[in-house]
């Protein structure tokens, strides 16, 4: 026989040696193949020469099955005791699962939020090669500013002159506009001009209509499916259809589904661009004002610095070589999907939905990171101070024959099933919790996003299973670690004194504190904007939004409007206060000549500043008995002022810029400096002007009654009887102003409820931690209550570790959170500074939080009858 068998076929392995059963075997397989007597020895002779490589590896295959077989039983042991531990131990199965649960669920729901702002555009298929048209403007009187907005001839030049610019697409909104279909009527807030290439250049889905032509032709209407169907039965009687839009008519060519909640760029309806360039052509080669918003698609592989590089001499051609161009403008590629979240620097910003800071998911990602490690520093603690409670389970298992293999599995059994249910348990709190969380930040988060992403819940068990592992790891080497009889003899090192383990509370205090001390911060600085005077009234102030009908019954509509008791003002304006205001050229008269500059401008209703109580520091408001203050008279800012030099800016002949030099006005007063603008900006240059024959965009109510409801519903029925097809629609100015620091605010909820949760883990470990130690040290309390110690002593005696380790904690991580909150209290204009005492306020916090978490189990403790814990071993 040959002394090197070849190798056993896997299927032969059924016939596992058993000898009586050989011979039945080889003659059921003579039969099975009906071999021949022909063929029979030569069969038979391989059969047994199988038979006897299978019976020369019997005596290894019995080993193999006999140590998978103990393995299996050892394995399962294990998970018995484990069981059993859980079982025998409540109090502290419930502190070390529910801490992590906590821990898991709010990682899981922070990374939720962020995948949910970071999927912003990421639908469409070209992103890689989008890019938004930016601009920095540098005007003369004006601070430097990042905008959004473009000018409509640089599309179509770009991509004429630059090889490297594949297609682009112009986006314009033209805000809400009033559609009739018969005898049906809406109005749609979100309107938008797009050019025929828009739905090529992004992928909104299309559900009716062919995408390469639905805009093409003047006048085509593509509307979103919830807008269609407001007009028409289904979508193929939309299809084709007219619908008049301002009394213009326009062709439905096409519907689309409706806009993801992920897309910066939200509309209802879109119109054709060739609506307006077939009756001037001249706009596609239109440079001077910036009005839309441009994107260009990039061929593969371009240099995006290379091609902004080009974009200097791209202006000069386009401005006749005017070099001084260059010191107002510069362009930018912005990445379609750096638009939602790194945009916050960014003014005039006005199409970009749901904005938010990016900065500030990196904040929450830190947070993430601070929960989660506490609650695994909470989880590893428990375990060494638990597993320092079993040291004569261990030195009787090592006795019977346990070597130390067996032991680490234990332990680390033991962890990853605490880890396996904790985060079954964390699956099932955020399905109670994501609609609270939602409700609380104003979103859709889900868990079906996990479930969409099934390598997501395979990520999520692999890193489940190693932080069982790794906090498993360490009790499980120090307790497998010693021999059998330094255990019986009392000779190890003690637990509490574990240097492994009081770095790790540290640690955890640390960040529970760097995490009180932020909220305060946070909360501190919101609680300033929302205090700070921005220099107008906005308590109670009706916003509603007015179209051509409303403007041309302003006066009746107001004068009725008056008449109520509980309405104090009405007026109106050309945009609403919260808003970057447009720029625009502005020009005053020095004896030396003609000065022009470009301040922030907003024309409004002659009563504008009495109805917002905007402060005038010298000169006079606009009158209705003076026929010049209507386009001829200017009131400025506080800043306009001390930009332009002026030692007495009241009566200077001025205008805007486009006034011959020959008809000016003047400047009629100076008001003080208010925040038009958010308090993330500094105030900008402005200038107020009065302009009657202007239709204004936003009607102001002053209501001054304590019916609201009441009064409500009378200016309706006053609008409805002047306003007779455009329905009134309105909102609050301190509504709107919140809206401005959503994205601050969703910050500040979302650190406050992790703070809560740290240190409500943190005070389970401690009170965990505690419990075993006092446990440990029952029979020194006794002693020591024997020999006439207090209360108070023994509540010392107990807390004085923990209280020094947070006194080391509030050292440590004191200066790195300074610096961290220094740095996003940098994005305010308006910011309080950072106060010692909000650090202090906050070691506070966390030291009396411990010391009460401490006390229960150490005034238990001591109350305890000494007789009772020093009467047996």
């Amino acid at each position: 026989m040959n002394n090197h068998p070849p190798k056993l076929p896997q299927n032969l392995l059924n016939w596992l040696l058993k000898e009586e059963l050989a011979e039945e075997v080889l003659g059921d397989l003579e039969e099975k193949f009906h071999i021949t007597t022909q063929h029979r020895s030569t069969f038979r002779a391989k059969l047994n020469y199988w038979y006897q490589v299978l019976n020369y590896l019997r005596p290894f295959a019995i080993k193999n099955y006999r140590s998978n077989s103990n393995q299996f039983t050892m394995q399962r042991h294990n998970f018995k005791i484990a069981l059993r531990h859980l079982v025998n131990e409540k109090g502290f199965a419930f502190i070390n699962i529910f801490s992590l649960t906590v821990g898991i669920a709010a990682c899981m729901a922070i990374y939720l939020f962020i995948a949910d702002e970071s999927s912003f555009d990421s639908f469409h298929s070209k992103k890689s090669n989008i890019y938004r048209l930016d601009e920095i403007q540098t005007f003369t009187g004006t601070k430097e500013q990042h905008v959004a907005l473009s000018m409509p001839g640089m599309g179509p030049s770009m991509l004429n002159e630059f090889p490297e610019v594949k297609g682009f697409t112009r986006f314009d909104m033209i805000g809400k506009h009033l559609f009739r279909e018969n005898n049906n009527s809406h109005v749609l807030k979100q309107t938008a001009l797009v050019d025929s290439t828009f739905l090529e250049v992004f992928d909104f889905i299309l559900i009716r209509g062919d995408k390469s032509t639905a805009l093409d032709e003047p006048h085509s209407l593509v509307l979103t499916e919830d807008n269609a169907l407001k007009f028409f039965d289904n979508y193929d009687d939309a299809l084709g259809a007219s619908i008049l839009m301002n009394d213009r008519t326009m062709k439905v060519t096409g519907i689309l589904k409706n806009i993801p909640e992920n897309s910066h760029l939200q509309f209802d309806a879109l119109l054709s661009f060739t609506s307006v360039t077939a009756q001037r052509p001249e706009f596609n080669n239109s440079f001077g004002s910036n009005t839309l918003n441009t994107y260009l698609v990039l061929e593969d592989n371009v240099s995006v610095s290379d091609l902004e590089a080009k974009f200097d001499d791209f202006m000069l051609r386009h401005f006749d070589n005017d070099n001084t161009i260059l010191e107002y403008y510069k362009l930018y590629l912005q990445p379609l999907t750096d638009v939602h979240l790194q945009s916050a620097h960014i003014e005039h910003d006005y199409d970009n939905y749901r904005k938010f800071n990016g900065k500030y998911l990196h904040t929450f990602k830190l947070v993430g990171i601070f929960i989660l490690a506490i609650a695994c520093i909470n989880f590893m603690n428990l375990s060494i101070a638990r597993a320092s409670k079993r040291w004569k389970e261990v030195g009787i298992r090592k006795t019977i024959g346990a070597v130390k293999n067996q032991l680490f599995y234990q332990f680390m059994v033991e962890s990853i099933l605490l880890a396996v249910l904790a985060m079954l348990l964390s699956f099932a709190l955020l399905i109670v919790a994501l609609p609270i969380l939602n409700n609380a930040i104003g979103r859709e988060l889900t868990l079906m996003y996990f479930l969409d992403q099934p390598q997501l819940v395979l990520i999520t068990i692999i890193l489940t299973l190693a932080l069982g592992f790794i906090a498993g790891l360490y009790p499980a080497l120090y307790m497998t670690n010693f021999q059998v009889a330094s255990i019986f003899r009392g000779k190890r090192k003690d637990g509490d004194k574990s240097f492994f383990r009081n770095a790790l509370i540290v640690l955890q205090f640390g960040l529970a504190l760097a995490m009180i001390v932020s909220t305060l911060v946070v909360l501190q600085q919101l609680n300033y904007m929302q205090a700070k005077d921005v220099g107008y009234d906005t308590d109670k102030i009706m916003l509603i939004d007015m179209a051509n009908e409303a403007n041309e019954n302003f006066k009746p509509l107001k004068d009725e409007l008056l008449n109520l008791a509980s309405v104090s003002g009405v007026t109106a304006s050309g945009q609403r206060l919260g808003n970057n205001f447009h720029q625009w050229g502005f020009k005053v008269k020095y004896d030396t000549g003609i000065y022009t500059m470009t301040p922030s401008n907003v024309y409004v209703e002659r009563d504008y500043l009495d109805v917002y109580g905007i402060k005038i520091l010298e000169g006079r408001g606009f009158s209705k008995d003076i026929a010049t203050d209507n386009g001829l008279a200017f009131i400025i800012n506080k800043s306009l002022a001390k930009e332009l030099g002026l030692k007495e800016a009241v009566g200077t002949a001025a205008a805007h810029q486009w006034y011959p030099d020959d008809s000016l006005g003047s400047i009629i007063g100076v008001t003080e400096d208010f925040n038009f603008n958010s308090l993330h900006h500094r105030v900008n240059t402005l200038c107020i002007s009065a302009h009657e024959d202007w239709n204004y965009s936003e009607m102001s109510i002053k209501i001054s009654g304590k019916n609201l409801a009441s009064t409500i519903e009378d200016i309706e029925y006053i609008w409805s009887k002047h306003v007779k097809d455009w329905p009134m629609e309105y909102t609050f100015l301190d509504n709107h102003l919140a809206t401005l620091y959503e994205s601050d605010t969703q910050m500040s909820t979302v650190v406050s409820i992790i703070t809560v949760l740290a240190i409500l883990i943190a005070c389970l470990g401690l009170f965990g931690l505690s419990s075993i130690l006092i446990s440990r040290k029952v029979k020194e309390i006794g002693i020591r209550k024997v020999l006439g110690a207090s209360v108070g002593h023994i509540l010392l005696l107990v807390s004085r570790n923990f209280v020094l380790m947070i006194v080391v904690a509030f050292v440590v991580v004191s200066p790195i959170t300074y610096l961290l909150l220094e740095g996003w209290l940098s994005n305010f204009a308006f910011r309080v500074d950072l106060n010692i005492a909000l650090f202090i306020i906050g070691g506070a916090i966390a030291l009396a939080v411990a010391i009460i978490t401490i006390s229960f189990q150490s005034i238990k403790a001591a109350l305890t009858n000494p007789v009772n814990s020093l009467r047996s071993e």
